[in-house]
Parts: structure tokens; sequence; C-alpha cells
């Protein structure tokens, strides 16, 4: 019996049966091979997406939270805007956080005075009275001027303050109470979403593979719209990713 060869055009059906299988299962193990990559990349991204949203909405929610008794009584927003624009293009939020550190001074409040006398009303014995060292003072009045001030020590008819001096001089009978003025803003060089606290100046990361954050004040700034565009760090595969944050504080209503 005679062995027979393989013709050249059978040689090249072969090879390009061959080369045509090996290309498609390459191809197949290139795009697995990128899904395993990708895909914890994207978790990541939605998972950082998620801390960020949390974090805003937490502190929108409280944003213009005021004081509960007095002649200044109320909303935050009833004396100023409680949520603004930041220099630095962020977003900046007050409020009012404890119940029990609300005061009104009990002497005029200059500028640069570097202590401010406080009645608490009904009268408190307790050390502090409620504020306590090294927390934040928002002080206030009826003309919409507002301040914060570091609260070095506290007594109970006296608040030592530390910082810079004030923008407004205050009467007697402007409010003073602990609170917390902090900015959200985006550092674009190094990817993050930082929230400042105002008094102390320190700024702590929020959330990483931040791009750029966008804010509208709609119906006259009773609803904030924040917008957060996400980007992976390393890898093309995985689109950016941006979360829409639509709220209307409670505190920012009318009443």
């Amino acid at each position: 019996m005679s062995a027979r060869g393989f013709s050249l055009l059978e040689l090249l059906v072969a090879m390009a049966i061959t080369t045509t299988t090996a290309g498609a299962l390459l191809s197949l193990v290139v795009a697995g091979q990128s899904i395993a990559r990708s895909q914890p990349e994207a978790a990541d991204l939605q998972q950082r997406a998620r801390i960020a949203t949390h974090v805003l909405a937490t502190e929108l929610a409280r944003a213009g939270a005021g004081i509960d008794a007095g002649p200044l009584a109320g909303a935050l927003a009833e004396r100023f805007a409680p949520v603004s624009p930041s220099a630095d293009g962020g977003l900046t939020i007050w409020y009012v956080s404890a119940e029990g550190a609300q005061a009104t001074l009990a002497a005029p409040l200059p500028a640069d005075a570097p202590a401010a006398s406080i009645a608490i009303d009904p009268p408190c014995s307790a050390s502090g009275c409620g504020f306590a060292d090294g927390t934040t003072a928002v002080i206030f009045d009826a003309s919409g001027c507002h301040d914060l001030a570091r609260v070095e020590t506290a007594a109970p008819s006296v608040l030592v303050l530390a910082g810079a001096a004030r923008t407004c001089g205050y009467a007697a009978g402007a409010a003073i109470a602990q609170g917390e003025v902090r900015t959200f803003r985006v550092d674009a060089a190094a990817r993050q979403l930082l929230r400042r606290d105002e008094a102390t100046g320190v700024s702590v990361p929020i959330a990483d593979n931040v791009a750029a954050m966008d804010v509208e004040y709609l119906d006259a700034g009773r609803r904030i719209r924040v917008t957060v565009r996400f980007a992976p760090a390393l890898l093309r595969q995985v689109p950016d990713l941006q979360v829409v944050l639509d709220t209307r504080p409670p505190n920012l209503q009318e009443r």
C-alpha cells in the first residue's frame, strides 16, 4: 500500500483552520483576563462611590440645623445660607451639632476678642454646660453675620476661643452653639474627595479616584444636586462612574 502525502492546498487549508482556531482561543483568553482584572476595579470604584455618597448625604441632611430655644431659635437658613460654594470650588456646610451646647452671648463679642461670655437658659452648673474643649462654636445673629471659632477652654459662663479674628463683632444676645463647618472639595492632583474642617483647616480624604465634583444650587438653594465623577486609576477597560446626589435638606426648606 503506497503512502500518500498532503498536497500544498491541503496544508494551507489546515494551517488556516489552525490559525483561526488559535486566534479565537487567544481572544477568549485575553477577554477573560481583561474581565478578571476589570471586575475588581469596577467593584472598588462602586464601593468608593457608595462611601462618598453616604458621607455627602449625611452631612447635607444635617445642613442648617439650628438652635432649639431663644430669640434666634430655628434653622440656620433663616439667618444665612448654611450650604454655599467655597472659594476653592468646594461645597461648605454649616450646622449646629449639639443640643446641650447652645447659648447666647451675655456680653458683646468684638471680632478680635479671645473669650466669649455666655448665658445658658436654663442655667447649667456642670463644667462647660455642654460645651467642650477642642470643639467648634458657630456664632450668628439676626443680621445674617456668622462666624466659627475653636473652643480652646470651656467653662460654665465663659468660652476661651482660639483661631483667627472673626469677620463680625456681635452684640449681647447673639447665638453661640457647638457646631460643624465642613467643606467638601476635589483635589485634582491627588484625585481625592476631601473633607476639610474649617475650624482647624485639617482635611481628610473621603474617596480616591475622584476626577471631578459639580454642585448645583436649585430652587433658591433649597435643593442641592451634587455630581461626582469617578475614574479608574489604571485600567482603561473600566468606564468612568458618575453618581448624582439630588437632595432637599430638611432644614433648608421653607417653614
